[in-house]
């Protein structure tokens, strides 16, 4: 799928659902050269993952009080995850992950307010120096919840 076909695909299906705080480039920035890599789009049927995930960041966004959420990762391709690191099971090969930073909280911040989400128990969070991971396990039939 090309870059444009999955601007096209994806905000379509964003827009149908009532998205409009995700570009699906923040989702995928397909085409882009990462890690030696050429990040390819997700498989269509892995866009509801991203929109049961969007649900969950625009809660976080608007926790507190709204600022923006930063997605530092969204989708990775097995190739790409491989090339960074990544758990072989990764959530993120599933656009079911994101490693987010909120404007203004830290990353400790961050995963207590996605702990106070009324799904947490379905969420794998993860704390990190400088960046906060969601995940979305227990939506798509894994084992939930998962803390680190």
């Amino acid at each position: 799928m090309t870059r444009d076909d999955w601007v096209a695909v994806c905000g379509e299906a964003l827009e149908r659902k009532g998205i409009s705080h995700f570009h699906p480039l923040e989702i995928c920035d397909v085409g882009r050269e990462a890690h030696g890599a050429i990040l390819l789009a997700p498989r269509p049927h892995l866009i509801q993952n991203a929109i049961r995930l969007c649900r969950v960041l625009l809660y976080l966004r608007e926790a507190v009080r709204p600022t923006s959420v930063l997605v530092n990762s969204w989708f990775r391709s097995s190739i790409y995850n491989d090339r960074i690191g990544g758990v072989s099971k990764s959530m993120h090969l599933t656009c079911g992950a994101a490693d987010v930073v909120k404007s203004g909280l830290t990353p400790s911040e961050v995963a207590d307010i996605l702990e106070s989400h009324p799904e947490s128990d379905q969420f794998g969070i993860g704390r990190y120096k400088t960046f906060t991971h969601i995940d979305i396990r227990g939506m798509v039939g894994r084992g939930a919840p998962a803390r680190w």
